[in-house]
């Protein structure tokens, strides 16, 4: 019997080289795919190249749930996980190790053009609500659903496979090989 399928996104960067790559698992650990696609450094374009990468994909209508790494890619280039759950009627989890500090946030994104609506953005991510030492923002779907499809798609310790295979490929597309952790 075949398994959830799940799409686990995350990004990489140096210099003006960034990318969003993408793994899809059969469960939690059965790796079916991978994508990858180019985002702007500290642009505005993710969640459009996040719901094109996954229109584009022949994993489409597979994918039970998305877990993005966080909801900032590529620097300061913020994810609409409203759009992109509306936009492929699926739902998107945020995944983070801790807990995000929105004022350290909103004070670094200073640095950066259109802050406010950069912030509205992530407002708009939701409640941040902690799930077995990882913390999280969702769309698409409820808290109990958003607890069930965490665990579904966790091998061991507390991120989802699809999430810690896709840092391990961005990081090496970008840095010839794999570095740090989710």
């Amino acid at each position: 019997m075949k398994q959830l399928r799940f799409l686990g996104i995350d990004d990489s960067f140096s210099g003006e080289r960034a990318i969003v790559a993408g793994v899809v698992t059969e469960g939690n650990c059965y790796v079916e795919g991978v994508m990858v696609e180019d985002i702007t450094v500290d642009g505005l374009d993710v969640t459009e190249k996040i719901v094109g990468m996954v229109r584009r994909s022949k994993f489409r209508e597979q994918v039970r749930c998305i877990f993005l790494n966080g909801v900032t890619f590529g620097g300061f280039n913020v994810a609409d996980i409203e759009e992109i759950s509306s936009s492929l009627s699926v739902p998107v989890i945020a995944v983070m190790r801790k807990r995000p500090d929105f004022l350290a946030i909103q004070d670094a994104l200073k640095n950066v053009g259109e802050a406010e609506r950069r912030m509205e953005v992530i407002r708009k991510a939701g409640e941040v609500h902690e799930i077995d030492g990882v913390f999280i923002q969702f769309k698409g779907c409820g808290y109990e659903e958003a607890a069930s499809l965490l665990k579904s798609a966790t091998l061991k310790g507390n991120v989802p496979e699809c999430l810690r295979l896709v840092h391990l490929v961005a990081s090496a597309v970008i840095h010839g090989e794999s570095r740090g952790r989710v």
